[in-house]
């Protein structure tokens, strides 16, 4: 039996609303990740693939604009010799309401309406899906499944989330997909990849979203393309993100000159292109207190989209003993700097401390409180 050569997505969230953006922002993020739907079915025409997995949430919700139901009818139906399965998840479950009832799918596309399996004859392969008919469900993807046939290639497309027992959302257990039988299954729900993993000889990854709504899904974003089999699994990461999120840390420890923070950032900043939101958070303790604002950065042409600057350095200004004994900007320091020792830097009675001592040392050199 030939291995097959499967695509594997999710989570694409089509007509998310991205209430946080501007409505031309949101339109534009919108347009991308049709792009990116798009990309990927252009790159498992380009690969060989024979079935393309979507593992629930292609939608955002019920309401699919026109010209997002017309996309995705128009760009499945140009591949005919591609096999499409969607299994919905909770944020596009097959309920009343759902809008894969009042789409016209092409034949190579198939909607999982209820648990069950699809024969591909001429693969030696089957297809399963377990759907969510509601935005919740309780019960695990794999109860009630029809059980495996060995002499076929097996594969589950399912939208769960993994090792959460009371999850409201398909709790799947590590003991299900090993006791499964299955040769792959291709899960969604979580938005961040997992590579290819294996539970007792049964392989499972979630692909992960095909691009980034946010800096909390940061980092490059696609899908799971290569060879299932009973010889083996092959899956490799492709990248589909149109816009990117990233996040990096700069350390400004011992700089007491704003020249030196800027080039630093920079220097960060000439690493991406114009596909890439950057937030870029501060960190160490700097020899003077800085004010730094992503408005001193321009954006454009090969840099970032935008930039974001989240300043979580602490400014310990350089002072003879003399100074911190004598002066009130000295004995203000030295008790913030005994007070900062003391407590845990990643709780929040430390990160007010820090602010404090940043308004202090601003009020007390006579600067504008309000940037920093």
């Amino acid at each position: 039996m030939d291995n097959v050569k499967i695509f594997h997505m999710a989570d694409a969230h089509l007509d998310a609303p991205f209430s946080s953006l501007s409505p031309d922002e949101a339109a534009l993020a919108r347009r991308s990740l049709r792009s990116a739907l798009a990309a990927a079915v252009v790159s498992a025409k380009r690969r060989g693939v024979q079935l393309f997995l979507i593992s629930g949430d292609l939608f955002d919700g019920e309401y699919v604009t026109p010209d997002t139901r017309d996309f995705l009818l128009q760009k499945l139906g140009e591949y005919e010799d591609i096999r499409f399965f969607i299994c919905p998840g909770n944020h596009d479950p097959y309920g009343e309401n759902s809008p894969y009832r009042s789409m016209a799918f092409s034949d190579n596309v198939h909607v999982f309406t209820e648990k069950g399996f699809v024969e591909v004859e001429e693969l030696g392969v089957r297809v399963y899906g377990a759907p969510f008919t509601s935005a919740v469900m309780e019960e695990s993807p794999f109860d009630s499944l029809p059980a495996v046939d060995k002499s076929y290639i097996n594969i589950f497309v399912c939208h769960g989330d993994v090792g959460a027992s009371s999850s409201p959302y398909g709790p799947v257990t590590l003991k299900e997909i090993g006791d499964s039988g299955f040769d792959y299954v291709a899960l969604g729900h979580i938005h961040k990849p997992t590579g290819v993993l294996w539970e007792r000889g049964v392989c499972y990854a979630y692909s992960g979203c095909i691009e980034g709504r946010g800096f909390d899904e940061a980092g490059d974003r696609g899908a799971l393309v290569g060879s299932v089999g009973k010889d083996g699994v092959s899956l490799d990461f492709v990248s589909l993100a149109r816009r990117k999120y990233e996040v990096e840390t700069v350390d400004i420890s011992g700089m007491e000159d704003r020249a030196q923070v800027v080039e630093a950032i920079r220097a960060v900043m000439r690493r991406y292109g114009n596909d890439t939101h950057l937030r870029i958070i501060l960190t160490g303790t700097a020899l003077a207190l800085f004010t730094v604002s992503a408005e001193m950065f321009e954006t454009g042409g090969s840099n970032p989209v935008s930039v974001e600057i989240k300043d979580k350095s602490v400014p310990m200004p350089r002072l003879t003993e003399a100074e911190k004994q004598s002066t009130l900007r000295g004995v203000f320091l030295r008790r913030m700097e005994a007070r900062l020792a003391e407590l845990p830097e990643d709780s929040e009675e430390y990160a007010v401390c820090v602010k404090a001592l940043r308004i202090g040392l601003a009020a007390l050199d006579g600067r504008d409180i309000s940037g920093v």
